[in-house]
């Protein structure tokens, strides 16, 4: 028969990991010292249990704490990782723009740069043909040879304006001069050179008219013969031509020759010169 209470087995089954080295006997009889020292053992036991278990509860607590900590600190930087990210990305357009709008800017500038270049350059042009206008309206030579030596330098460099300007000064210093009829001639040549016939034919009708006997009226004639034609006035231009190689004048073979070739080209002419002859006139009033 079993002598043990109930209460001494609950505190032998409490106390059952600390006596391992102990064997339980049927009998279960505990002298009063060790029952003392034994509930000693179990109160220190269910002490540092309960310690045990609320430390463990502390530190299940802390550990809730910490990770709802890191969530939150997780978050945060996630957070702000993001918006980061959104500020790198919008630095980054920005500098973009600001690295466009400087090419912009160099590109403008160069533009700006060219387009001064090339308006310096179109003053300096226009400078430089004012200068030259102003020296040649100044740069009148004053003795008589070189007037002339001058015009006839421009004349042959094809600046006609400037020739019949200084042909036109030594006309008016020099109205008894023998060379008139030659001045007067080249001055019509300068029209003729610039294609204006009709002023051109002007100047050599007053050479051949007001000086007959000039060694330059055959020039004049043939000329004039040529201006006619210019204009598709050909029955004009053979009359003079054909007065060139008939009269009795100080024309060279040469110019004779010549002139008998025009009127051979221009009466063989179908309309693509001459502009007054009767089929030519007839297709005008068609078309």
């Amino acid at each position: 028969m079993d002598t043990c209470s109930s209460k001494q087995r609950s505190w032998i089954h409490a106390a059952a990991p600390l006596l391992a080295v102990m064997t339980l006997v049927p009998s279960c009889l505990v002298l009063k010292p060790e029952h003392d020292e034994l509930a000693q053992e179990v109160a220190k036991l269910r002490k540092e249990n309960a310690q045990n278990t609320e430390t463990m509860k502390r530190a299940k607590e802390l550990a809730d704490q910490v990770e709802k900590k890191l969530a939150e600190l997780e978050a945060v930087l996630r957070t702000n990782q993001a918006g980061l990210g959104a500020r790198v990305d919008q630095l980054e357009l920005d500098a973009q723009e600001l690295r466009g709008a400087a090419e912009n800017a160099d590109n403008q500038a160069s533009t700006v740069n060219q387009e001064l270049k090339e308006l310096r350059a179109d003053v300096d042009a226009r400078l430089s043909q004012l200068e030259e206008k102003l020296n040649e309206a100044t740069n009148i030579p004053e003795g008589k040879s070189e007037l002339y030596e001058e015009a006839e330098r421009q004349l042959k460099t094809k600046k006609y304006k400037q020739a019949r300007r200084l042909f036109r000064t030594y006309e008016s210093r020099y109205p008894e001069d023998g060379k008139l009829p030659e001045i007067r001639f080249k001055i019509g040549l300068t029209y003729f050179n610039e294609r204006d016939h009709k002023s051109a034919l002007g100047e050599f009708y007053n050479v051949i008219q007001n000086s007959p006997d000039a060694s330059v009226v055959p020039d004049a004639l043939y000329y004039s013969g040529l201006a006619f034609a210019k204009l598709g006035q050909c029955k004009n231009a053979i009359a003079y031509f054909d007065a060139l190689r008939q009269k009795k004048t100080k024309a060279a073979p040469e110019y004779k020759e010549q002139a008998a070739k025009q009127i051979a080209i221009l009466e063989k002419d179908d309309g693509e010169i001459c502009l007054d002859k009767p089929g030519k006139a007839e297709t005008g009033a068609k078309g």
